[in-house]
């Protein structure tokens, strides 16, 4: 144990070497899927490039190609019962220390902490079991049986295919310190149990990746290998690039010859355009003087007209106006008094009616004489739709507000009847009659 941190050193060390062989392997088997993308994408490599190699190997032949004593380090061998028995003192003196690391991890185990690691033995796998872990680890990097077959092919252009060969070929770089690793400590015993550096699935794991980086290493070198018959995958590929590159610039300057004729075409368009559109313009500008006198001519007419209209509503509307105060013939309360009345002998048989028009006229006045210095509430606009509904549609509602001494004014564009308010400070005897009138008429 580290006296520090309080952990099994041997078991942190194993635990950080396994996720370092998770992730080398969840790379090779990416690196794998995509080489069966690049091969499915080739298929159809032979009908654009009958010189090209016809299709890039499988990953079963690729991983069939190898052969394991080339590629993996003797095994190495158990100590004999002789070397054992060399080794007996130097173990019992270890056992001793052994013992005392059994107990921590007992103690441990019971009463485990933030840094205690709990330590099991794996059991011995039988060889059916074995060869059941291989071939499923086997099957993850060359994949299902048949899944190449049952696919269609996956259209990838040359330059795709050509970036996805270059990117395997640059992680598989990067990748070698560690095969040369995992290669070193295949051929390693653990100093301290005389046995291999790894476990019975450890080293299937190690090995399934070691192949599966030489595969891939193997295929890419076949991709690139040329022979007097057929150039390689990566040089078939390069060629159509090129060409594809060459049709682009065809096409480009084609494009460009097609649009300097456009733009020539249009350069002369316009100059017609211009003559044509100098002598619309003068016509336009002849036709424009013509109808800008007919239409001053109209305008002329039209205004007198106006005028005429006007006057004439104007002239109607002073009528009404007069005709609208001469049938107020007395002012102040008394006036008030009869234009009610004269409500009331109009609206007799409208009782509901009669009540609305004197409700309002009640909270008319009853507004002005709480807040006289409010000028809204001594404005009545005379086309007001409430205003017509409830007072002035009938006979003596808008002779009321006469009497009571409302003007016939007109404020801001719009007509009013407007009861206006002498200046306190300049008559006060004026403001106190008309305020004194106010509170008569709300009587």
């Amino acid at each position: 144990f580290d006296p520090v941190s309080n952990c099994n050193v041997v078991v942190v060390s194993k635990r950080l070497f396994i996720m370092e062989l998770r992730r080398v392997e969840d790379e090779l088997k990416s690196h794998c899927k995509s080489w069966r993308e690049i091969r499915r994408a080739t298929r159809l490599n032979c009908d654009k490039d009958p010189t090209s190699t016809a299709a890039l190997p499988t990953l079963k032949d690729l991983f069939s190609k190898l052969i394991d004593e080339d590629i993996f380090p003797p095994e190495p061998e158990e100590e004999s019962e002789e070397e054992v028995e060399d080794d007996t003192q130097i173990k019992d003196g270890e056992e001793k220390a052994d013992k005392e690391c059994v107990d921590s991890d007992k103690n441990n185990a019971d009463n485990p902490s933030e840094n205690s690691v709990v330590v099991s033995k794996p059991p011995t796998m039988s060889i059916s079991e074995a060869l059941a872990f291989s071939d499923g680890i086997y099957c993850s990097y060359v994949g299902p049986e048949g899944e190449e077959e049952g696919m269609t092919d996956h259209e990838m252009t040359p330059q795709q295919i050509l970036e996805l060969i270059e990117k395997i070929k640059a992680s598989l770089t990067l990748l070698e310190p560690k095969m040369n690793k995992f290669l070193k400590r295949l051929a390693e015993k653990d100093p301290i149990t005389r046995r291999p550096r790894y476990g019975e699935k450890t080293m299937i794991r190690v090995k399934h990746a070691i192949r599966a980086y030489k595969a891939l290493e193997l295929g890419l070198t076949n991709s690139e290998c040329s022979t007097t018959e057929q150039i390689s995958l990566v040089s078939s590929l390069r060629k159509q690039v090129q060409m594809q590159e060459e049709q682009m610039n065809i096409e480009r300057q084609a494009i460009q010859t097609k649009e300097q004729i456009e733009l020539e075409r249009i350069a002369n368009e316009k100059i017609l355009a211009e003559k044509r559109e100098m002598e619309q313009r003068l016509l336009e500008e002849k036709r424009k003087r013509e109808e800008e006198l007919e239409l001053s001519r109209r305008a002329e007419e039209a205004r007198r007209k106006r005028l005429e209209e006007e006057q004439l509503a104007l002239a109607a509307e002073r009528e009404a106006d007069a005709n609208l105060l001469s049938l107020v013939p007395t002012k102040g309360p008394e006036g008030v008094r009869e234009q009610i009345e004269r409500m009331r002998q109009a609206l007799k048989e409208d009782r509901p009616a009669l009540d609305v028009a004197l409700g309002s006229l009640y909270t008319l006045f009853d507004q002005i004489s709480r807040k006289p210095e409010e000028v809204s509430f001594r404005r009545v606009r005379r086309d007001h739709p409430k205003f017509n509904e409830d007072i002035g549609r009938h006979v003596g509602g808008k002779e009321v507000l006469i009497a009571a001494g409302f003007r016939l004014e007109t404020l801001d564009g719009v007509k009013c009847f407007f009861s206006r308010e002498p200046n306190i400070e300049h008559d006060m005897n004026g403001w106190s009659d008309w305020f004194d009138g106010l509170k008569k008429t709300l009587e």
